[in-house]
């Protein structure tokens, strides 16, 4: 909980184009502030800020980010990381117009990975995170591995927390009196595990009033490690509008509605898909704190919203790294506008310039690919895809191999393979590239093997991405039984040929979950699980694993797969989105 609000928030939504929305607008009807972190909102003042560092003293490690590992409804929500001792705190802070009177509800939902390390939560008023009047009004904590709410200046223990364990929490303030209602439900139980009337305040202070929510870490001591997720953040002045069903299976956004999304746009013309996190364009964590400690947020929103270049104060100002990668944003934006006005050549120029200013921005590539599947350049298209197939677990990748399948028009050679047991397709010494079916190929790599295989390059390479796109045309066409049906004849096929086939397991119990065979896509999943090394294919079964799990009411054993997503996740180096 910052005591101050420093002079340039984190507009992190912004930079990331779209990494927080509003499930309602604030300020319709009697909504106040609305979350889900789905769509996008501009950050600012009436919103909500994100800060990398509260204190702004450069030392912080600790971050505030979206995640699609847990989450109750949509299919993203906002994890808090602090890091003990580093002088610093994350924090996510939400405003909405001052309440001096009437009733007060703020509804969410939290979950954390380890009880025993402190986090906060609170509303308070115009005088900030102060125990006085107009400062903080309600205060919830973990200390200990148990939750706490401070009323009349004395933290009182309510019930110990369970790890990995979604908690919604309704806190209705009287405003006028001082007092609130707190009920807290556990996911997956009716009655709730706390029903409180008529608390005080945390100061004991009447008619204190509340302008702003905070999410923390350990923002005094400096001593928590803590992990945790926010979700359906609500603020209103009716009861009804925080009344969320806290458990209610289908709710949740699944990967498979992803594709879906992704699919309907590109069924309507050809258009760029959304960024999904800030690696997106090139940032990195520790840059989103260094631009707000640079006075830069406005110049960066005006880039993000679509200037044609950086501003003069970026180009005086921002390091040479920064005014790249908002150079690269700058000719993206303008790439996308003349994809969806129909000129995919122009757009592929500004898509080539963004990548050239910044190689690792997968969004530019997916973009370009697009761009050369509108103008039939398939070679072209087919090795950019190639170069993105690190990243076969996102659904824009899935999305964008069955719009070039689409329009490369005759896929039934796809099929021709697997009838002919000859078929070098299937053959890893004629063919190389199969053993790169999971992998990105980089761009050395990819020059070696065209001059190593010479004229056979081109037909191995399109052997090697026509056999995907085959598949993800049968999803798209809605053809899950013979999405499935190839998969796994594929995998069988591959593993005669002593190639590993677990992805192509995975894509069947894929198609299986598309067509809501959970147990059959449950095994499927199983068996990927079970000849798969890669620790980050093994966090994507997990979690494919878990939301079959939620949607077979199944909590305690969605509970278990998110234990073992987070400990699969706590062994990778770096951030993740």
């Amino acid at each position: 909980m910052a005591r101050r609000v420093p002079r340039e928030p984190l507009a992190l939504g912004l930079l990331c184009l779209s990494l927080a929305a509003p499930a309602a607008a604030a300020g319709a009807g009697s909504v106040l502030a609305s979350y889900s972190f789905e769509d996008a909102v501009a950050t600012g003042p009436d919103t909500f800020a994100i800060f990398q560092g509260a204190r702004h003293v450069g030392t912080g490690r600790g971050r505030v980010f979206l995640s699609s590992a847990f989450h109750v409804s949509g299919y993203r929500s906002v994890e808090i990381k602090d890091v003990a001792g580093d002088g610093d705190f994350p924090e996510l802070q939400g405003y909405f117009p001052v309440r001096s009177a009437g009733r007060l509800f703020f509804h969410f939902a939290f979950l954390t990975t380890d009880p025993k390390e402190e986090l906060n939560i609170a509303l308070a008023g115009p005088r900030f995170f102060q125990m006085e009047k107009d400062g903080i009004a309600f205060w919830l904590g973990t200390r200990e591995g148990g939750l706490v709410h401070v009323s009349d200046s004395i933290p009182k223990k309510l019930f110990p927390v369970e790890a990995f364990v979604w908690y919604g929490v309704d806190v209705a303030y009287d405003v006028v009196a001082g007092t609130y209602a707190l009920t807290i439900r556990r996911e997956g139980q009716d009655a709730p595990v706390v029903a409180l009337r008529e608390q005080p305040n945390a100061t004991s202070r009447r008619g204190s009033a509340v302008d702003k929510f905070s999410f923390v870490g350990s923002p005094y001591e400096d001593t928590s490690n803590v992990v945790y997720y926010v979700d359906d953040v609500v603020i209103g002045t009716d009861e009804s509008v925080t009344q969320i069903p806290f458990v209610a299976p289908g709710r949740r956004k699944l990967f498979v509605d992803l594709f879906a999304e992704y699919q309907k746009q590109l069924r309507e013309r050809p258009r760029c898909l959304p960024m999904t996190g800030p690696e997106d364009v090139g940032l990195k964590p520790a840059d989103l704190a260094d631009l707000a400690r640079e006075g830069l947020l406005e110049s960066v929103k005006r880039v993000f919203a679509g200037e044609a270049s950086a501003p003069a104060d970026v180009e005086r100002m921002a390091p040479d790294r920064w005014r790249q990668v908002l150079g690269a944003v700058s000719q993206w934006t303008t790439g996308c506008r003349a994809l969806g006005s129909g000129d995919a050549r122009r757009a592929l120029t500004h898509f080539e310039q963004a990548s050239a200013l910044m190689p690792e921005g997968r969004i530019f590539a997916f973009s370009a690919v697009l761009a050369l599947a509108g103008m039939k350049r398939f070679a072209e298209a087919d090795e950019r895809l190639l170069l993105l197939a690190s990243g076969r677990d996102d659904p824009r990748y899935a999305v964008v191999s069955a719009y070039v399948g689409l329009a490369r028009g005759d896929l039934d050679q796809a099929e021709a393979w697997l009838r002919d047991p000859a078929s070098r397709v299937l053959d890893r010494e004629a063919n190389p590239l199969l053993a790169l079916f999971r992998k990105a190929v980089p761009t050395d790599l990819l020059n070696g093997l065209r001059s190593q295989l010479g004229a056979a390059f081109p037909g191995l390479r399109e052997e090697t991405l026509v056999a995907e796109q085959y598949y993800y045309v049968q999803l798209w066409k809605g053809q899950y039984d013979a999405a499935r049906d190839y998969a796994l004849r594929m995998g069988e096929r591959l593993g005669r040929a002593g190639l590993p086939a677990s992805v192509w397991s995975e894509r069947a119990g894929d198609a299986a979950f598309y067509r809501r065979d959970l147990s059959e896509a449950r095994q499927l999943y199983e068996d990927a699980i079970r000849g798969e090394k890669d620790n980050g294919v093994l966090m994507a079964l997990y979690l494919k694993l878990a939301d079959i799990a939620h949607l077979s009411g199944d909590l305690e054993t969605e509970r278990a797969l998110r234990e073992h997503y987070y400990g699969a996740l706590s062994e990778q180096p770096g951030p993740r989105f």
